[in-house]
This record gives C-alpha cells, sequence and structure tokens, in this order.
C-alpha cells in the first residue's frame, strides 16, 4: 500500500487557491501540476486505506500517513474433526478417525461378513444391497475415480489440497446407499462413519452423476428390435396381449427444496407438496424398460408421454417397427383366422392419448367380454404399479421426499434408484423369464358357472391369483350408472361376434385393407382395441389365457420374495 510520507505531503499545494496569485489569476502551471498529483495520490491512498482497514483492524486511522499498518497475517485451515473424542477430563480432545467409527468395524474389516448368513440378511435390509454386491459397487467405484476427472477421483487417492489421505471410499458407499435407501440425513451419516457431513454431500452428488449415468446404462436396457423386446412380451403373450411390450404410467415424487420461481409449475392440482412427474415403462417381470427424466408436478400423463422417447417411437414408427404378431379374429362365415401385425405397444390407464400404441381398459360397456378384458387389463397394467411401490419402498428417499437442492438432482436420485432397482432384480433372479403361470379360464368344472363365470366354491382361493379372483362375480357394467335404476338385460348375455362398425374404422385402415400385415401405429385404437378384444375372447373360449407367475428359490430351496 502505496501512502505519501509527512515529508512529501508538505511541499504540495493543499488545496487550489495556492496555484493562484493575490489577484485570483493563475499564476504558477507548474504548482497546479503538483496539486493534481497530490489529490490523485490522496484518493488511491485513501482507497487502499479503506478496503484494508475493513480486513485487518478497525482502529486504523487512514489519515495518519505516518503510522505503518500492521502486516497481514496469512491464515491456515484449521484441522476440523467430524466427531470429537475426549476420555477424561483431563485428556486432550482428538478426533475419532473413520477407521475408527462403527461402520468401518462392522461392514468394511468385518470378515464375518463373507460367511454368517444372518448378517448377511442384516446387511441388505439395511443397505438394500446384497454384501458381495457392494464390495463389486466399490470395485466400480474406484476404478471411476483412478484418472483426473473421473467419477471418484477425489477420493481414491490423496487429497491434493494438503495432501492428507482421503476418506475411506468403502464407507462414503455405504454412506450414499443408507442415505437412498432409508432417507437418512448427511448429519445422521457422520455419527456412524466419523466423516464430515459435506463430505458426504459432495460424494453423494459425485455418486449420483455415477449412478445416472453409468449404472443406468449398464441395468436399464430399453429394447431397440425385435429379438430385444422378445424377452419382454413372453408374459404378455401367455396373457393374450401379443405384442405389447409392458406396462406404462407416471409417478410423482415430493420435492422439498425446489427452487421458488419453479414452485408454481411443480404443484400439482391435487397436491400442496412440490414434486416431480416421472413417466417410466416396465415389463410383467417389474423390471424398468425405460425412464423420461422428470417433468414439473402440473404435468399429467399425456404431457409426460410426448417427452417419452420410447413411446413416442412407437407412435411415430422409429422404434420397434420390426416386431411382428398376429391376432385371431372372425371371419365373415364365423371361423377364426390370424391376421398379422407389425409394431409394438403398450398397455396403459385412460389418462393417456388416444393412440394405438397405448392400449387402456374400456371404461364404459355392457358387453361381458369388454368388461373381462378390460378388468384383465387393469390387472396386467398393475405390473407398473407394483414397480412403483418396490421402488419406494426399497429406497424410501422417494418416498419420504427429497431433500436435495435443485430439481436436477431429483432426477438423478430417480434414475440411479431405478438402476439399482435393475440390478436387485438380476441379483435375485427375478429377471429372467416367468415360466410358471395359472390357467384363467381352467377346464375343472367346479370353476366354471353360468355365462362362462367363475365359481370358486369349494376350491382353494390361496392357490389362485387375485387377477382370476376379480373376474368370478364382478362383471357388471362399466357404464357409472348414477340414476339408481341398475343395468339392463344385455349385460347379463354375451352378444356373439358382431362386425366392427364402419365407425371405427379410420382411413388410415382402409389404405390398409389390400395388406397382408397390419400396422399398429396406422390403426385407431378404438378398432385396434376391438382387434385386441376379440383376440382375446377367442384364446379365453380355447382356455389359452395364462396368468404368468414366478416362484424364485436361492440356493437353499426356499422361496424368495421382492422386498
Amino acid at each position: 500500500m502505496a501512502l505519501l510520507s509527512a515529508t512529501v505531503a508538505s511541499n504540495l499545494p493543499k488545496t487550489l487557491l495556492q496555484c493562484f496569485s493575490g489577484d485570483s489569476t493563475f499564476s504558477n502551471l507548474e504548482q497546479f501540476i503538483r496539486y493534481t498529483k497530490y489529490r490523485r495520490e490522496r484518493a488511491k491512498s485513501l482507497r487502499e486505506a479503506v478496503l484494508h482497514c475493513v480486513e485487518i483492524d478497525d482502529d486504523y486511522d487512514p489519515y495518519q500517513h505516518d503510522k505503518v499498518p500492521p502486516q497481514r497475517v496469512k491464515k491456515y485451515r484449521s484441522k476440523r474433526c467430524a466427531v470429537p473424542w475426549k476420555a477424561c477430563v483431563d485428556d486432550a480432545t482428538v478426533a475419532l478417525a473413520p477407521e475408527q467409527s462403527a461402520w468401518y468395524r462392522l461392514y468394511v474389516i468385518n470378515r464375518a461378513l463373507l460367511t454368517n448368513t444372518k448378517s448377511q440378511r442384516d446387511f441388505r435390509r439395511r443397505f438394500r444391497l446384497p454384501f458381495q454386491n457392494y464390495l463389486e459397487l466399490v470395485e466400480l467405484c474406484k476404478e471411476n475415480g483412478l484418472h483426473r476427472g473421473d467419477f471418484f477421483h477425489r477420493w481414491c487417492g490423496l487429497d491434493k489440497v494438503n495432501n492428507k489421505k482421503s476418506s475411506p471410499i468403502e464407507l462414503l458407499v455405504l454412506g450414499a446407499l443408507r442415505y437412498l435407501g432409508r432417507g437418512w440425513t448427511f448429519d445422521d451419516i457422520v455419527e456412524s462413519t466419523c466423516i464430515s457431513a459435506e463430505v458426504h454431500r459432495c460424494f453423494l452428488e459425485a455418486f449420483l452423476d455415477f449412478g445416472s449415468t453409468v449404472l443406468y446404462s449398464k441395468y436399464v436396457v430399453t429394447p431397440q428390435n425385435a429379438e430385444e423386446a422378445k424377452t419382454h412380451s413372453i408374459e404378455y403373450e401367455k396373457a393374450g396381449f401379443p405384442g405389447c411390450i409392458g406396462s406404462c404410467d407416471c409417478t410423482h415424487i415430493t420435492t422439498e427444496k425446489c427452487q421458488y420461481n419453479l414452485k408454481n409449475n411443480h404443484t400439482g392440482r391435487n397436491k400442496k407438496e412440490t414434486t416431480r412427474t416421472f413417466n417410466l415403462t416396465a415389463n410383467h417381470r417389474r423390471r424398468i424398460l425405460h425412464s423420461t427424466r422428470g417433468g414439473p408436478g402440473r404435468w399429467n400423463d399425456q404431457t409426460m408421454v410426448t417427452y417419452d422417447r420410447f413411446i413416442t417411437g412407437l407412435h411415430e414408427g422409429t422404434g420397434l417397427a420390426d416386431i411382428s404378431f398376429q391376432l385371431f379374429e372372425y371371419n365373415d362365415n364365423g371361423d377364426t383366422t390370424p391376421v398379422k401385425y407389425s409394431g409394438g405397444y403398450v398397455i396403459v390407464d385412460n389418462g393417456y392419448h388416444d393412440w394405438s400404441v397405448t392400449v387402456p381398459p374400456i371404461s364404459r360397456t355392457n358387453v361381458i367380454r369388454e368388461i373381462r378384458w378390460s378388468k384383465w387389463v387393469e390387472s396386467m397394467r398393475k405390473d407398473v404399479e407394483c414397480t412403483f411401490g418396490i421402488l419406494k419402498g426399497r429406497w424410501r428417499i422417494l418416498k419420504c421426499g427429497v431433500r436435495v437442492h435443485g430439481i436436477d438432482k431429483v432426477d438423478l436420485i430417480w434414475l440411479t434408484c431405478c438402476a439399482l432397482h435393475n440390478w436387485l432384480l438380476d441379483i435375485d433372479g427375478l429377471s429372467s423369464e416367468w415360466t410358471g403361470g395359472e390357467v384363467a379360464n381352467s377346464d375343472e368344472s367346479e370353476w366354471l358357472g353360468e355365462l362362462g363365470a367363475h365359481d370358486f366354491s369349494g376350491v382353494n382361493r390361496d392357490r389362485i391369483p387375485n387377477a382370476i379372483l376379480r373376474l368370478s362375480n364382478n362383471l357388471t357394467n362399466r357404464n357409472f350408472d348414477a340414476s339408481g335404476m341398475g343395468p339392463g338385460d344385455d349385460v347379463l348375455v354375451d352378444r356373439d361376434h358382431m362386425p366392427i362398425n364402419s365407425d371405427h374404422v379410420s382411413d388410415r385402415m382402409e389404405d390398409q385393407a389390400g395388406q397382408s400385415t397390419r400396422v399398429v401405429k396406422n390403426l385407431t385404437l378404438n378398432f385396434f382395441r376391438r382387434k385386441l378384444i376379440e383376440h382375446f375372447h377367442i384364446m379365453w373360449s380355447r382356455n389359452n389365457i395364462v396368468w404368468p407367475q414366478v416362484r424364485p428359490t436361492n440356493q437353499n430351496g426356499r422361496e424368495l420374495r421382492i422386498d
């Protein structure tokens, strides 16, 4: 800091009047130049002194030029400890190292986890992943931290700031799993790991970037061709929906730290809290095939599906156009004949667009075959609802609410949980084809009643799926009659095959009349749904409709359950 000394300041003019003579005429140019120099140096000295006194000393007087200000002392970062510990009053306070924490002793260096079955069950219940797969995840994190710029480079070596040893990545991975699995806060994790909450927060951001990219692309594989889609449509073909890829629906995730300027769009019509909505497609095995990134909670299903690249690809014909299947239908003579179709579709609820690739149940009908088909669709469509329940049950942060700042972090948490969910399905052996099942329209006489309705008297109902039980005595009309008069007599009689009304056939359908294969995306929803109902009725009368089931077992032969 440059200050004028007292000697130099005394030789300089202090006012502009000293540059003028007694008769008020300008007399000395050199004196005026010295005066302007004095004013410039004075202003510079005052500016630097004011800035300096704010940081150093409140008693410093910038007008005392002969007083030398104290030198600024360089401050070093103090050593902070996550958990201070003191044995007794006279001992010094020391910091508990992460290697002395409870989790490090229980889960990192505890070799009993490799052989003790009870400890392994407890570990999975607490951290959602089996212990062996947790070790695999730690190795994946270490592989993505070997080079500068990787996700976990900061925790796979020495801290370059002060050359300190980084926190154990094993504990940081446990903290991330506990944060996602049980909705803990960072402060809760500090007590178990002796690592500061800030370190856990920084690691979680890196873990979410890693999970939403590397893990998501590895375990959430969207089918791109007919060969890949075939593995997901096997169960639907058994259930009477050939060509179906999966079921689709939206769900909401509470976002507690939504920005103020985004709260209006993220507050739904029937919800008080701010949420993010996601559109997800899953198969019958509860495996996630595709998920969108989050949208505002005010968006409905019709808006979200337009941002779903998988569903819009089916609708536009750019995705899974090589899928081929056949549906049975009646000809003019009343005989059944197969008709070829190309393209795929999904089953949804009635909140989506009237696209032929998104098939919902019929909400208003008096025809028994349509009522039975609609109830069957509703049962099969529960796959995606069960997937939401499993996701929010395993990863409690999705149910309790996301507390991180920024809506983009909510999207990363959702995609990471989807990847971990599919990984657990592979671990439990639930991703392979479900070979078991129960025939919906059995040949057993005690199952069949009047008009093809089921009669379960004397039958063990525990072994009968709920989807079949729903068809036993609940085939009333679906027209939501509010008059109180009840349905008419036509509800109790199933009408025979009736030709398709020309009003339900679009112009695009007439263009395909001469073609041997019908393209699903070019059909209207009403026409294609009638053909699906007709095919289902034919297969039902042949006792070929099966409710797919699975009974997975572990190495000891015990039945597994999805938790």
